[in-house]
């Protein structure tokens, strides 16, 4: 009696036994109706078989259920990826823009420098001053001549020097000048999509180094390289 007892205390507590042992054997399900109802109200064999079929439909339902689930702790598990991921890029991007603040810095002292001894005359003593600067920051610089035999860039068959730094997954145009003026930027543009087209490659940005943007508005000329994706550096950034 206490075996039996334990046995109904299994079941109650676990139903799904008995749904696995209706489904494997209906036959019960008539044997325990014959005891409770009168014959004539006793399920057919097509009953039976309808009853079974239910019953599978329903564990089938329940197979569906787990898959759902698993499938979106799966999508979740996706999604909070994707975000550590968003994050390591905003620390990667946060962590560039430090280097490129010390940069300016070193810059600024750079150019009062070399503008005290020699009034920056030319524009090779400039472009290796920074070179230098960006190569202490940990930045390195591969210049590519290409040739561009359609005149694009200059509107005349000409070789093109470009530089470009590839940086935590970053690619970087960087163009040095002692005085930026106003059609350099129109320039830059065309040796970004000439180079993008040429190579392959995506540039990220163009960043301009210059010791002075040669115009009567220099602020608008900012303004207006900010608004095509170029990034000017000049010493007067520095507050």
């Amino acid at each position: 009696m206490v075996e039996a007892e334990e046995i109904k205390k299994v079941l109650l507590q676990n139903p799904s036994i008995l749904v696995d042992v209706l489904t494997a054997k209906p036959e019960i399900i008539y044997e325990a109706l014959a005891k409770l109802t009168p014959w004539q109200n006793l399920a057919t064999k097509s009953d039976l078989e309808n009853l079974r079929r239910e019953l599978e439909r329903r564990m089938s339902t329940k197979e569906d259920l787990e898959n759902l689930r698993k499938e979106i702790e799966s999508r979740t598990g996706n999604i909070e990826n994707r975000m550590s991921t968003k994050e390591d890029i905003k620390k990667v991007r946060e962590n560039f823009e430090t280097q490129l603040k010390n940069i300016e810095k070193k810059f600024e002292t750079f150019v009062n420098g070399i503008g005290g001894r020699w009034g920056v005359k030319t524009e090779e003593v400039f472009r290796k001053g920074v070179l230098e600067l960006l190569s202490d920051a940990g930045f390195t610089i591969k210049r590519e001549l290409l040739y561009d035999s359609s005149g694009f860039v200059y509107d005349e068959p000409s070789d093109v020097e470009i530089d470009i730094v590839v940086k935590d997954g970053r690619t970087i145009m960087v163009e040095i000048t002692s005085g930026l003026k106003r059609g350099d930027i129109h320039t830059f543009l065309k040796k970004k999509e000439f180079y993008e087209k040429v190579k392959n490659v995506k540039i990220d940005e163009i960043l301009v180094i210059t010791s002075i943007v040669d115009d009567k508005y220099p602020d608008r000329i900012i303004a207006r390289a900010q608004s095509l994706g170029i990034r000017i550096i000049t010493p007067g950034d520095i507050d």
